[in-house]
């Protein structure tokens, strides 16, 4: 039987994250003193003039709609010294991508000394390099917020040279937030792609990219890359959102499909707080999540020969004798191609109006794809399970196999159904969690990198 319900992986609360980038400004000053400042634009040469700095006004409070202006290096000369203190973000930004990294420069002397301060007091952390020469932020800024960097120089002379400006970081239109589906703690298959759901639209697909990372126990012997899927209303709540996955492409794993190993320790980072997604959305949380894959439990789905054998860790460890969709009836048919088992439950009321039932209530429901499809008790097909397939779509079990394979599912877990309906219709875009339809160099073109 088929439930007509759309799910998205599995749900899970989680926030996801996103990182704040840091900006500044810097201002070099002394009393009765003129500054000479030389700004340079990313990608475009330096003036061929030196300009006078003007004061510093105060940010915006406009919401910025578009991107964040592309970050800019100043270099101001002391008067009076040889000293050169230069600033990425340029002194006097506005509208700063909190992303941005932050650097000040102090050429023919040494820094002293720099505090980084919110308008609301709190200290943002930086470390001053060996040689003294250059100061970098480890702590990201927070958006629409103005800082003041202040410190001093000591010049190759012995002269105290003052540091001081504000930079202001952007005021954005909107953020959004994002979740990765696989809780802290958790255990899942080895088919189970890591998966971050945004709460909107993700127009700078690369620029989200650049901000998630995925390290694991594997060594260097396991590959995989993000992979963009189609946007929609993945939570079926009417929200258009884009989501990105994560699978492997060449894995040391036995078998021609680069599941994960058994037992990989994994990481996930998402560092998306202050990440321009474009068209006025911006990413406002970081989030973690560290994750073992478990034992290697494939499910070999032959609905030719009406069984269902179950293999963990290559080794065969049930069989069981099933009834699939039946083949001779359009819309019935068990869909071919690699499934993972995306959630269970101990009762499931069924409805398909299609072939005239609803609210039947089914057992130890295995759920394989958001169309319908579970691996489920049903008595009623009881003296077709290991001789003719019968159901609506789902794969019908007996007492006590039901159960049975039921405990040993997880998340993740591959069922790779075949030779149903002569080879048609097949996994497709129009499922659920259908990452596995494409090779490895498919879902390598799916990267925006």
């Amino acid at each position: 039987m088929r439930k007509s319900v759309r799910l998205f992986g599995r749900s899970s609360a989680g926030a996801v994250a996103l990182l704040v980038a840091l900006g500044l400004t810097v201002s070099a000053c002394s009393a009765g003193t003129q500054v000479v400042l030389v700004t340079v634009t990313s990608g475009q040469p330096a003036a061929s003039s030196q300009v006078v700095a003007p004061a510093i006004a105060a940010s915006s409070s406009a919401a910025v709609s578009g991107p964040a202006a592309a970050p800019s290096t100043s270099a101001v000369k002391i008067p009076g010294s040889n000293v050169v203190i230069t600033a990425k973000p340029a002194f006097g930004s506005k509208n700063v991508a909190p992303d941005n990294p932050v650097s000040i420069s102090v050429f023919a002397g040494k820094i002293s000394s720099l505090v980084l301060k919110s308008d609301d007091g709190r200290t943002i952390t930086g470390n001053i390099s060996s040689d003294k020469g250059t100061w970098t932020n480890n702590e990201r800024l927070t958006f629409n917020t103005t800082y003041t960097f202040a410190g001093s120089a000591q010049s190759s002379q012995g002269k105290t040279v003052p540091i001081a400006g504000t930079i202001s970081t952007v005021k954005p239109k909107s953020t959004e937030s994002a979740a990765i589906q696989i809780p802290n703690g958790d255990t899942v298959g080895v088919g189970a792609p890591i998966i971050v759901t945004f709460s909107g639209v993700v127009t700078d697909r690369a620029a989200a990219e650049r901000q998630l990372k995925v390290t694991t126990s594997a060594g260097a012997a396991l590959k995989g890359n993000w992979g963009w899927l189609q946007d929609g209303d993945v939570l079926g709540n009417g929200v258009i959102r884009s989501q990105v996955h994560w699978r492997p492409t060449a894995s040391p794993a036995t078998g021609s499909t680069p599941y994960w190993p058994a037992f990989t320790k994994v990481h996930v980072e998402a560092d998306l707080n202050g990440v321009d997604y474009g068209n006025g959305q911006w990413g406002n949380a970081d989030i973690t999540s560290d994750f073992t894959i478990g034992r290697s439990q494939i499910v070999i789905a032959d609905a030719a020969t009406h069984r269902l054998v179950v293999t963990v860790n290559n080794e065969v460890t049930k069989n069981y004798a099933v009834s699939y969709g039946a083949d001779s009836v359009p819309g019935k048919a068990t869909l071919n191609g690699i499934h993972i088992v995306m959630d269970k439950e101990l009762t499931v009321s069924m409805c398909n109006p299609q072939f005239n039932y609803c609210n039947a209530l089914e057992k130890w429901a295995v759920r394989i794809n958001d169309n319908g499809e579970f691996i489920h008790q049903n008595l009623l097909a009881r003296t077709s399970f290991g001789t003719a397939n019968v159901s609506s779509g789902c794969i019908n079990m007996g007492v006590p196999d039901a159960q049975d394979y039921y405990n040993s599912a997880l998340y993740g877990d591959p069922v790779i159904v075949s030779n149903s309906d002569g080879g048609v219709p097949r996994m497709s875009e129009q499922n659920s969690i259908y990452d596995w339809i494409y090779s490895p160099a498919q879902w390598q073109a799916l990267s925006a990198l």
